[in-house]
C-alpha cells in the first residue's frame, strides 16, 4: 500500500494520507512505526529524531501541603512578632 507524507522543510512528517487525496507529496510504500512525527524523511529513509518534550507543569500543592504551610507561616509569624514585643 502507498502513502502519501506531508513533509516540512527540515523533513520531519508532518502527517499521512492515501496519495489520492493529495497532488504534491511524497509517496512511500510504507510508515516508520508509531508516531509518524516523531521522524524525519531524508533522501528516502526515516530518521527517528523526536522532538523534546516539553517539561511537565508543576503539580498543584495538595491541600494537606498548603495548611501545613500556613501553619508554619503562622507559627513563625507569631514568634516573630513575639521577639519584636519583646516577649
Amino acid at each position: 500500500m502507498n502513502y502519501a507524507i506531508n513533509i516540512a522543510e527540515d523533513g520531519r512528517i508532518l502527517s499521512a494520507t492515501y496519495p489520492r487525496y493529495v497532488q504534491d507529496a511524497v509517496v512511500v510504500e510504507s510508515l516508520p512505526e508509531g508516531d509518524i512525527t516523531e521522524y524525519r524523511y531524508v533522501d528516502g529513509k526515516y530518521i527517528h529524531d523526536p522532538l523534546p518534550h516539553p517539561d511537565p507543569e508543576p503539580q498543584k500543592p495538595t491541600l494537606e501541603e498548603r495548611i501545613e504551610v500556613l501553619e508554619t507561616t503562622t507559627d513563625d509569624m507569631v514568634l516573630l512578632m513575639a521577639e519584636l514585643i519583646g516577649g
